[in-house]
């Protein structure tokens, strides 16, 4: 998929360029919708990755079918959002600080409803002890990044509400600066020029927030898969047809210097 960034871009941050690449199949933890990801246990510390109760009417997903998580914004208890907002969460027990980095892909597509105000499913992310945390949310017709009080349009005119699945990659590699990816394509400059993180502090003990996690969220959804690696700070695998556009490429400007 091809997009341009549009309107004003987020404020950069000067850093190291990420140089790693990885497929989301090979991260530390895959949550594949199978099962209810607050029972799974994948950092092994005997508590619960997700958080796995009701808090102001929210709770996780419960109903798993055919290999995705179905939120139902009508249902008697609505249905909305990952979190891991409590100690020994996978996020709290994996990130040391501020400053470690991480990559999460999560794949999601929109099922129904009006979206609100910010979307139909939004991410809000902030590691333990961190001043600022990252918010990127998909609109019916954009990405919008949270560049506080406002946000910032990517991929403006692309339809999200086409009832397909589409892929979110955001890799932190710590002194506030994040990459984002939507469906394989970079919204930021250069893998050397990271987003700052926008959206303030919404919990300095280090949360995730993934769906509907505020007013201007609204609208049903199915989660693919969330996908999360501790660690390491990836770009997305160049698929194949890109590597070979590359390698004609360089034989291309072989020839010339022949």
């Amino acid at each position: 998929m091809l997009g341009s960034i549009l309107l004003a871009t987020a404020s950069p941050v000067a850093k190291g360029a990420i140089t790693v690449t990885k497929d989301s199949g090979d991260f530390g933890y895959l949550y594949e919708m199978s099962t209810n990801p607050s029972g799974q246990d994948l950092d092994g510390n005997s508590t619960g990755d997700w958080f796995n109760a009701t808090a102001n009417g929210l709770t996780i997903p419960q109903t798993y079918s055919g290999g995705v998580a179905v939120s139902n914004q009508s249902a008697g208890t609505p249905e909305t959002l990952f979190r891991t907002d409590y100690g020994g969460s996978i996020t709290r027990n994996t990130l040391a600080n501020a400053n470690s980095p991480w990559t999460v892909e999560v794949s999601v597509r929109k099922t129904g409803g009006t979206q609100g105000a910010d979307g139909w499913f939004g991410v809000a992310m902030q590691n333990p002890g961190a001043s600022q945390s990252v918010r990127v949310n998909f609109e019916d017709d954009r990405v919008s990044y949270r560049t506080s009080p406002t946000n910032t349009d990517y991929l403006l005119g692309i339809n999200f509400a086409d009832g397909e699945f589409h892929t979110m990659r955001i890799a932190y590699e710590g002194s506030d600066s994040y990459f984002v990816w939507i469906d394989d394509t970079l919204l930021n400059t250069d893998l050397s020029t990271g987003f700052a993180g926008g959206n303030g502090s919404f919990n300095t003990g280090g949360s995730w927030f993934m769906g509907d996690f505020s007013g201007g969220i609204a609208g049903d959804w199915e989660v693919d898969y969330i996908r999360y690696d501790a660690g390491t700070a990836a770009a997305p695998v160049p698929e194949p047809g890109i590597i070979l556009l590359g390698a004609i490429g360089v034989l291309a400007l072989l020839r010339r210097r022949r």
